[in-house]
């Protein structure tokens, strides 16, 4: 029996990207080589971590599919290969992060030549993924978008109520204050107070606490939020009625970033591509609590496009 066999997945891994370094998780397919690759864009806050519950579940269903989650620039600390925390002090605009996303996608393409590539977004990683297209279309074989927040970010009922938040004042006092707990707070009171909230899991709420309530963290989702309020506007319905037969798209029927009149208009617009309306309640945080729900409509979503081809 392999020693890898006896390693839990996913695998985990600091990976240099044009100059940037990311928090990676791997799964390895379980039947080498691997057939076709499923690249995971998270929303905002983009942390990894919160897609394992929903990245496993999928990967136990292809024996021949390899993937690849990252987290957004900034938005976590991590350890370096070396074992070392990495501190990336840096608030990176929404911009700089889709630019280095693109270059994330070259290098899977790079890596797979030949081979089928997916993107699998969720939120504004559909943005991400959007804008991947746009600039690499004839390299991807198909995007599964889950509710995709990709026009009038500001205008939606969350944006209206949040928009305060990522004002650049605001953003640096709730910095401020996040690095003042961390110095005044034990980590375990820290972690009791943020168990108080019951917004989130036990572990999810660890994972916040540990890895991304940190003043320099904050400021870079914060930063990329009012971004993504400002930069992301009118649906971009040109690229959607030439490109949507790449897409399968995934909506919630009570989404606060992403209401219900935003599929309509995706319905009239690709007609293309495939638009689903949700019909399991499944909410827009799903890896907060329902990652195998959300995992196992994508698993037959995927199956449908592949015709079970890598079973």
């Amino acid at each position: 029996m392999s020693f890898t066999n006896h390693i839990k997945l996913p695998w985990r891994t600091s990976w240099e990207v044009s100059g940037e370094l990311r928090e990676t998780l791997f799964w390895p397919c379980q039947s080498p080589p691997a057939r076709a690759i499923l690249l995971v864009i998270p929303g905002n806050p983009g942390l990894a971590d919160f897609y394992i519950d929903f990245c496993t579940s999928i990967y136990t269903e292809f024996s021949s599919l390899d993937i690849i989650c990252v987290s957004h620039l900034g938005h976590t600390r991590f350890s370096d290969n070396r074992g070392l925390v990495y501190r990336n002090k840096k608030t990176h605009s929404l911009d700089e992060q889709v630019d280095n996303m693109v270059c994330v996608f070259d290098k899977v393409c790079e890596e797979y030549e030949g081979k089928k590539v997916f993107l699998c977004a969720h939120s504004v990683g559909c943005y991400f993924a959007q804008q991947i297209c746009e600039q690499r279309e004839e390299r991807v074989q198909r995007v599964f978008s889950l509710f995709p927040a990709i026009e009038s970010i500001g205008l939606t009922p969350r944006g209206r109520q949040l928009w305060v938040m990522f004002q650049p004042g605001v953003r640096h006092v709730l910095a401020t204050v996040v690095d003042m707990i961390r110095w005044i707070f034990p980590i375990r009171v820290i972690h009791k107070m943020a168990n108080l909230s019951q917004s989130l899991n036990a572990d999810n709420s660890h994972l916040v606490v540990d890895k991304m309530l940190h003043g320099s963290c904050v400021s870079s989702v914060l930063r990329m939020a009012a971004d993504e309020l400002r930069k992301i506007g009118t649906l971009n319905e040109d690229f959607y009625k030439k490109w949507g037969h790449k897409f399968v798209m995934y909506y919630g029927r009570n989404d606060n970033w992403v209401p219900v009149e935003c599929f309509k208009k995706m319905k009239r617009v690709n007609t293309g591509g495939k638009v689903v309306l949700c019909e399991n309640n499944i909410s827009h945080a799903f890896v907060t609590s329902q990652s195998e729900e959300m995992a196992l409509v994508m698993t037959e979503m995927l199956k449908d496009e592949l015709h079970c081809e890598l079973g």
